[in-house]
């Protein structure tokens, strides 16, 4: 192979690298090799090189590489955060005022979601505010939301080993279980679970999709399970929260367009 074609292949697989931390926001050594078809110190160096600039990070040598701040960087300016933001915070405010719990506003980042804008609610017992957060997406309501609206090869690359994290003895961990749960999501049109990312913590959500459809972000509202207990309990909180959803989603096409001119 000429000096060419070599910098060029390192330089897909590094962009393969990127795509595949961004679709799954975890990667071993191993992994990296299984799926680009080269060999472990190969992989290592590309996630070497990935890591000086920004797009990969190692909390402990030889453990598993995390998306970065750059790789965070780049999927906050592809999800329009900042009109995200721009569209749901005067009405996600007031939901959360109305409503009595927190409202808030997630994006993908490979398997987990990050929440980019939180109001808590006005009561004496209630939700903190989730801004900033990255939680596992199989056990967020949000995260549900919006991987219901993905094909299924699409959730399927992001869960390559099936392996889901039981964070409570309440979450769904079983992969059949769990896409059985996104298929009634999709068919119910809303996101639910009762103490599967924390326990006696419950919350609903909404998916916020562009023009074309596809899904963007999702609205959520957390409340404690005392007041949000069962699914009879969630039907009044979904529809409330579906249209406010409905009229965040009218503003970001808005914004979306208006910037697009």
């Amino acid at each position: 192979m000429r000096e060419g074609e070599l910098r060029m292949s390192s330089a897909e697989n590094a962009l393969l690298v990127i795509q595949l931390m961004s679709q799954r926001g975890q990667l071993s050594v191993r992994e990296v090799a299984n799926e680009l078809a080269v060999a472990d110190s190969t992989a290592h160096r590309l996630l070497a090189a990935c890591r000086r600039l920004g797009f990969v990070r190692q909390e402990a040598v030889g453990g598993a590489y995390f998306a970065g701040p750059a790789l965070h960087e780049m999927a906050l300016a592809a999800s329009g955060a900042p009109r995200l933001r721009e569209a749901s915070g005067v009405l996600a405010q007031q939901a959360a005022r109305d409503l009595g719990e927190t409202v808030s506003i997630a994006i993908l980042e490979g398997r987990q979601c990050r929440f980019v804008e939180s109001f808590e609610g006005n009561r004496a017992i209630r939700v903190s505010s989730l801004l900033g957060q990255l939680l596992p997406a199989h056990a967020c309501s949000a995260g549900r939301a919006i991987l219901a609206r993905l094909s299924s090869d699409d959730v399927a690359r992001r869960f390559p080993t099936r392996t889901l994290e039981k964070r409570t003895d309440r979450t769904i961990s079983d992969w059949t279980a769990f896409t059985a749960e996104l298929d009634r999501t999709r068919k119910r049109g809303w996101a639910v679970e009762f103490g599967e990312l924390e326990a006696g913590i419950a919350s609903v959500s909404h998916v916020l999709t562009d023009s074309t459809g596809q899904p963007k972000a999702a609205m959520c509202v957390s409340a404690p399970m005392s007041r949000l207990t069962t699914a009879k309990d969630a039907i009044p909180l979904a529809h409330a929260l579906g249209s406010v959803a409905a009229e965040v989603q009218s503003q970001l096409r808005a914004i979306t367009m208006a910037a697009q001119r």
